[in-house]
């Protein structure tokens, strides 16, 4: 169930990154998935979304991070 729409249509996304993660607050830098963020971390993005609004089903605000998890 979304906790912002309330309604069940939710995707879960797993992707494998290796080193090769790049992000706008990475400066364009290929790195680990920084954890933190809400996306995963360390060579994997996993997150679940919903389909109806678009929310990533979180808690957010975030922190902003900038360094990347090392493993």
């Amino acid at each position: 169930m979304c906790i912002s729409c309330k309604k069940p249509n939710i995707m879960r996304v797993v992707a494998k990154c290796g080193d090769l993660y790049c992000g706008d607050h990475a400066k364009g830098e290929s790195s680990y998935v920084p954890s933190g963020l809400g996306i995963g971390g360390g060579d994997y993005i996993d997150f679940k979304l919903c389909l109806n609004c678009g929310q990533i089903q979180d808690k957010f605000p975030k922190e902003p991070t900038v360094e990347s998890e090392e493993e």
